[in-house]
């Protein structure tokens, strides 16, 4: 199953589990996660230094 690793500008690295790259989207406030057990994550596009989507 797909990760969503989302590293913000202060080098923290938070890892999410998803259902597949299209649950991460890029919006008008900046980027929105929905992860696989139902949860929305919303980061501003000025607190991500990247975001990365690997197979677990």
């Amino acid at each position: 199953m797909p990760v969503a690793e989302v590293t913000t500008t202060d080098l923290r690295k938070t890892r999410y589990q998803v259902e597949s790259k299209d649950d991460i989207r890029k919006t008008r406030e900046g980027y929105k996660i929905e992860t696989a057990d139902g949860d929305v994550r919303r980061f501003s596009e000025e607190d991500v230094e990247s975001i990365s989507v690997v197979e677990e």
